[in-house]
């Protein structure tokens, strides 16, 4: 008995002497804040009602931020750039864990809580949260998710009023797509947004507004929205081939947009070969690389339906070469190669029972490239070809 006394009285006096020799690391040590988990809730990113809280009126509690989950706080971390709940009454909170903390003798229960965006996040004390979305503001109280290859446009009935689209806050305005009618977007998501206890149905669109400039996206209410190609394309500056609902509005597009002067010229080439949109898509992935994917490998289409193709790769490779020649110059080159290659005007004017397909991209400022950074841009081809039937 007298030597385990002895033994444990000599263990205590290396401990002391250890704290003695290092005081401020062990001080560190006992200032943390140890965190317990007590209960695990769903992903905050399922946003489901049962793990939504808001703030109960009236606190002067904060959520200590804490950007990853950890058994052990610094304590100079803590309570470092918290989030007063009383400035953020329009947010929802969601639950990812209930736990314990523990500071010197003392501990309290908290919730590891993040808003919707993930933005913000940390610990909040339980007492400080009441169950429920917030009661202020537009909340989305649920979310459906669609493939974002559906595309969208807004419905003929609502093109001469105010269709908005919102920011996720649902209090800023980023742009009335009245003034966009040939916009076409895709959907990603339908949600609910509940507003002074009335529930609205949104969709959340993403797609360029005069096809030229970056993509805009938010929330619009889905009773002005309807699914499809957009057959309308007025004040578009350039719509990419897989946006036409068919020959008609194709046509329509080439005849009436503003940066299709050039390919205007070209067509009235060819008097008797009407513009085919099939034969323009093969045209446009097939014979030339401007729609190629971002990592410049090619895509080409199917040429099912047409047979005979001709296409006029040395024409193409003038105009690429010249692309900042004026209009007038483009056409008389173009119209030199053609004499050169036999299709004289007299021979174009006799062809029958060809179409023509057609992409003419004209120096447009446009997003172009993995990044999407504006930059000027330009592509020409058209080529010949015979329906199969």
């Amino acid at each position: 008995m007298k030597k385990i006394v002895k033994l444990v009285g000599v263990m205590l006096a290396f401990l002391a002497l250890a704290v003695i020799a290092n005081p401020q690391s062990a001080q560190a040590a006992h200032d943390n804040y140890r965190v317990k988990t007590l209960k695990t809730y769903k992903n905050a990113s399922s946003y489901t009602p049962d793990v939504a809280f808001h703030a109960m009126a009236k606190t002067k509690a904060s959520v200590w931020t804490n950007q990853e989950f950890d058994k052990s706080i610094k304590a100079n971390v803590f309570y470092k750039k918290g989030y007063k709940l009383a400035n953020h009454k329009t947010t929802t909170w969601f639950v990812e864990k209930k736990v314990r903390i523990y500071h010197k003798l003392k501990s309290a229960t908290y919730y590891y809580v993040a808003n919707r965006t993930g933005h913000m996040q940390g610990y909040v004390r339980t007492n400080a949260l009441t169950h429920g979305f917030s009661p202020y503001g537009y909340q989305i109280i649920s979310t459906k998710w669609y493939n974002q290859h559906d595309y969208f446009h807004v419905k003929d009935s609502y093109k001469a009023k105010n269709v908005y689209v919102w920011n996720y806050a649902h209090t800023k305005k980023r742009v009335n797509l009245k003034d966009y009618p040939g916009a076409v977007f895709s959907k990603t998501q339908t949600v609910v947004m509940r507003h002074n206890g009335k529930d609205t149905k949104y969709v959340y669109l993403s797609g360029t507004l005069n096809g030229t400039t970056k993509s805009t996206m938010g929330y619009v209410a889905e009773s002005a929205i309807t699914g499809g190609l957009n057959p309308d394309h007025t004040g578009m500056n350039y719509v990419y081939p897989g946006y036409f609902v068919n020959n008609t509005d194709f046509n329509q597009y080439l005849q009436t947009g503003k940066n299709q002067k050039l390919a205007r010229e070209i067509i009235k080439l060819f008097p008797n070969s009407q513009p085919d949109l099939g034969l323009s898509k093969i045209a446009a992935f097939n014979y030339d690389s401007f729609n190629n994917d971002v990592d410049g490998d090619p895509n080409p289409v199917s040429t099912t339906g047409y047979t005979d193709i001709k296409s006029f790769p040395t024409i193409q490779k003038w105009l690429y070469a010249n692309h900042k020649a004026s209009n007038a110059t483009k056409i008389a080159g173009i119209k030199k190669l053609l004499d050169k290659e036999g299709y004289t005007a007299s021979k174009r004017a006799s062809m029958s029972g060809y179409k023509l397909g057609i992409q003419i991209v004209n120096n447009i400022v446009m997003p172009r490239g993995e990044a999407g950074d504006l930059a000027s841009s330009y592509g020409y081809v058209f080529i010949l070809g015979r329906a199969a039937n």
